[in-house]
């Protein structure tokens, strides 16, 4: 629930934005059912240094937690997490409203990256939350955790019209959700801290709230919880996001960066293979040498799961402008670094800067973020999901989907040379209705699939229906 600070050394910005001459591949079609294909042939040659591509990668959205409502807040501010300093940051952060879902989406769609598209926001999502009316006091007897699944929330974190919010950004194309974990919670420290009467627990649970040292201490994935239930929360975390969204998640960072060897083995015979936060995980000392070794290195090939770049840190924490070295000057400065040495800036914002029971607050954090887009985009940043970084990774091309009309496809290989995948059930027809080249791009539908034939750049494809 609580960031760390991910923060990089400064450098200078590099080149001008795109070129048709940055990628030259020799690949066949992919496999259209393999949302993230190895790429075939011959070696791809992407530019980075000249993409300026940023993630915007923000956890916690979907968590019933810190608190639901000032009430909670006040029965608990002198607990021992509330009262240290994460306590202090994060103590009236809360879910989401409809608000502040629709603010974020205003605030996006005032800016253009280089590519000539608004930033995409990729928020890490966890899909349930205790149902704390089926978890009684005091035996707090229950084999399995009761949930209650998004979009429903407990009885005191109702937040009216956030999840039509929510699906309108994914229609618009802004948010991209992605998986953060099942509740967020380490389910076995947490019922043994309530079972024996943990007053800090016990407290919390009463104000439908699971913050408490036992949590704090540990994670939903930690390595001291026990093999069946990790398995238990992934699977369930994996199904229900399914249900919720349509499609299975592509990336995965697992809450408190806390995991070990054992869920990247689980993830992977499910699939789940990139994940983020890897240069962060709890554990990893030191920590500051193995964030520069994992820079260096950056994309591993050949690796089980395929790591994004180190994190860099923007937390404005409630300030318009924020100093220090997760503030808005080191985070221009830590993308620039990226960029410099031809890598995707990976930019982690959590959620408890725009959501928070203090209006104020999460008014000064669109401020600083709207300040920190400002300035990436007046250098030309182009704005990418960690699905579409893979992608290109690996065979210099791209898809994302745009809601149900269409999708965005980035194609960085051999000028004109065709690509295929797969196409939405139902579809009759696409064409391109915005991007470089359109002119000259062909696309047709074909067996089922999207056959597009792109010179070099990025395209929004819309779907036509019977």
């Amino acid at each position: 629930m609580a960031p760390v600070d991910c923060t990089e050394p400064g450098g200078p910005a590099i080149g001008p934005c795109y070129s048709p001459a940055l990628a030259r591949s020799s690949h066949t079609d992919p496999d259209p059912t393999d949302p993230l294909p190895r790429a075939r042939g011959s070696r791809l040659n992407l530019d980075w240094h000249r993409l300026k591509a940023v993630v915007i990668e923000s956890d916690d959205w979907g968590l019933a937690a810190w608190v639901a409502d000032e009430q909670a807040h006040r029965v608990l501010a002198d607990t021992p997490v509330f009262r240290s300093e994460v306590g202090r940051v994060y103590g009236r952060s809360t879910l989401e409203s409809a608000a502040d879902v629709r603010a974020l989406g205003e605030l996006l769609l005032r800016f253009r990256g280089g590519d000539g598209f608004p930033p995409v926001w990729q928020a890490n999502t966890i899909v349930a939350a205790p149902d704390y009316a089926r978890l009684r006091p005091p035996a707090f007897d229950v084999g399995e955790l009761p949930l209650v699944d998004l979009p429903e929330t407990p009885t005191r974190w109702s937040r009216p019209g956030m999840w039509a919010q929510v699906e309108a950004g994914i229609e618009a194309g802004w948010w991209w959700p992605e998986l953060h974990g099942l509740h967020h919670v380490p389910v076995e420290a947490w019922l043994r801290a309530l079972r024996r009467g943990a007053a800090d627990a016990r407290r919390a649970h009463e104000q439908q709230c699971l913050v408490c040292e036992a949590v704090q201490a540990s994670g939903e994935y930690d390595p001291g919880e026990p093999l069946e239930r990790v398995t238990s929360n992934l699977d369930g975390a994996v199904a229900r996001f399914i249900k919720l969204f349509g499609r299975s998640p592509t990336s995965f960072c697992p809450p408190d960066y806390r995991w070990d060897s054992r869920l990247e083995s689980l993830a992977a015979e499910r699939g789940l293979t990139t994940f983020q936060g890897a240069s962060e995980r709890a554990g990893r000392r030191p920590a500051r040498l193995w964030r520069m070794f994992d820079a260096l290195r950056w994309p591993e090939r050949g690796a089980a799961c395929f790591a994004m770049p180190p994190r860099i840190a923007f937390e404005p924490r409630g300030a318009a402008a924020p100093a220090g070295p997760s503030g808005l000057d080191a985070a221009t400065a830590h993308v620039r670094a990226a960029w410099g040495r031809g890598q995707p800036a990976a930019l982690s914002t959590h959620r408890a800067n725009y959501a928070h029971l203090d209006a104020a607050w999460s008014d000064h954090g669109r401020l600083a973020l709207g300040e920190l887009l400002g300035r990436l985009t007046a250098e030309g940043a182009c704005f990418l999901t960690d699905a579409e970084i893979r992608a290109l990774v690996e065979r210099a091309w791209s898809v994302r989907p745009i809601g149900r009309r269409g999708v965005m496809v980035r194609y960085y290989g051999v000028p004109r040379e065709s690509i295929r995948f797969a196409a939405p059930a139902g579809v009759a027809g696409a064409r391109v209705t915005e991007g470089s080249g359109g002119d000259r791009a062909r696309v047709l539908i074909e067996d089922g699939d999207v056959v597009a034939t792109l010179d070099p750049g990025e395209y929004l494809i819309e779907w036509s229906r019977p």
